[in-house]
């Protein structure tokens, strides 16, 4: 309940704030199950809007200095979030994302690790990601935020497909195996940005 009174709120002032665009909502709306949903990171913002953009809930990985006060982890966790580590291997984290997923959730996270304002750099792929996703067998799906965050600035949310990563893979995956699959899905996520162009 405290999550959809919230997420209207938060619609209110999106539409107030900033003149916002989806494209192919379809895609994440009509998915039933477990789902990552990965985009780039820009912004503090950024899981807003994500949330105002579906009709199903997403629960967002926060870096854990967020959840250091009281009130603001209060209010992290009633809206789905959980905190992870981001220096090192967070087993919490990834039993809360297995738990979120198993339950036929949506999970939310930014593959790059941090806010990012230079564009596409393989090194800033993750591996997390794809291990989560493997373990908990559901798809991947790439979304791509672009415009400026300005009063009225005109914000596009360009939503990709679900797509499952490991098709050409077999047998057990390797550290190598989940770097490049991070790598891939890093790729799929700013490619959103120029495919998204030709959907106007």
């Amino acid at each position: 309940m405290f999550y959809k009174i919230a997420v209207i709120v938060l619609k209110v002032l999106v539409f107030i704030i900033f003149d916002l665009e989806v494209y192919n909502r379809e895609n994440l709306d009509n998915i039933d199950g477990g789902l990552i949903i990965c985009g780039n990171h820009r912004s503090m913002i950024d899981p807003v809007i994500l949330a105002v953009s579906t009709k199903r809930q997403i629960h967002f990985m926060g870096k854990k200095e967020l959840f250091e006060n009281k009130f603001l982890s209060f209010l992290f966790r009633s809206l789905g979030a959980f905190p992870v580590d981001r220096k090192g291997v967070s087993l919490s984290a990834i039993k809360n994302s297995l738990n979120v997923l198993n339950k036929g959730g949506i999970l939310g996270i930014y593959p790059e690790g941090t806010r990012i304002k230079t564009g596409f750099d393989e090194k800033n792929a993750k591996s997390g990601i794809a291990l989560i996703a493997n373990k908990a067998k559901v798809g991947i799906m790439p979304v791509y935020l672009d415009g400026p965050y300005k009063f009225r600035g005109k914000l596009r949310l360009y939503i990709g497909e679900e797509k499952d990563y490991f098709k050409n893979y077999s047998g057990r995956l390797n550290s190598e195996d989940y770097t490049e699959i991070g790598i891939e899905i890093l790729k799929d996520i700013y490619r959103l940005k120029n495919e998204g162009m030709k959907w106007k």
